[in-house]
């Protein structure tokens, strides 16, 4: 780090991102890309008062051809209540460009989410909870509630100087018009741990859902259990 005068400051940068590589993209319990790897990245821009913006970007596979990658603009305001607690408001435009989607049910679509973390010390608790007017496919308004906990394992580990984390989450998705998309309204959740090393952070977590085979996307394998492995290089901020 460069040495600085007296009265003088380092300053942080508004702007961050992160580059990622995972064994499989899941979306509340569902793989996005057949169950194979993809590579993700994402940009952000955060104000000092709380207003953030960015993108973040993955390859995804839906095995009809109907997309190949996958864009999310996003922004929104986080408030700080105290010290331990802190909401976010934020809203996020999935696009899925150069899409061959079916006729009338574009894959874009909107949606408004509104979360809540506490530290209470031992542990961190979330709780989040999104609205789409008319969810992905064309499906109709959607639903999405789901709470997750954080606690630290250790301070440091190894090669991990900022530790190791446990973490977990449990939601449900309610789906408006589930005709076309063949998926009932169904619960996901995860648990896994997080290792942490400079810039560089090591995920592995386990991905599952309630939904049947038969009832997930035309009988594909997407929505069954299994690990995913995440591998991700953050910068800025």
């Amino acid at each position: 780090m460069p040495a600085f005068a007296d009265g003088e400051a380092a300053t942080v940068s508004p702007w961050s991102g992160s580059v990622s590589f995972t064994s499989d993209y899941r979306f509340r319990g569902i793989s996005q890309t057949d169950r194979n790897p993809a590579l993700q990245g994402e940009i952000q821009y955060t104000g000092s008062q709380g207003v953030f913006a960015g993108a973040w970007a993955s390859n995804v596979d839906f095995a009809d051809g109907s997309a190949s990658w996958e864009l999310d603009l996003f922004a929104g305001y986080t408030h700080a209540f105290n010290e331990n607690t802190s909401g976010t408001v934020k809203v996020t435009y999935y696009v899925y460009p150069e899409s061959n989607a079916v006729p009338n049910h574009d894959l874009d679509y909107f949606e408004a989410s509104l979360g809540f973390e506490h530290d209470m010390g031992a542990a961190v608790l979330s709780l989040e909870a999104a609205y789409s007017p008319d969810y992905f496919g064309g499906t109709g308004a959607a639903i999405s509630v789901q709470g997750g906990v954080e606690v630290p394992v250790v301070d440091s580990m190894y090669l991990f100087d900022k530790g190791l984390t446990a973490s977990g989450h449990v939601g449900h998705q309610m789906i408006d018009d589930n005709v076309w998309s063949d998926i009932p309204d169904y619960t996901f959740y995860d648990i896994g741990f997080a290792a942490t090393a400079g810039a560089f952070s090591l995920d592995v977590r386990y991905h599952g859902t309630d939904i049947d085979e038969v009832d997930c996307v035309s009988g594909t394998d997407w929505c069954e259990g299994g690990v995913v492995v995440t591998g991700s290089l953050s910068f800025g901020g």
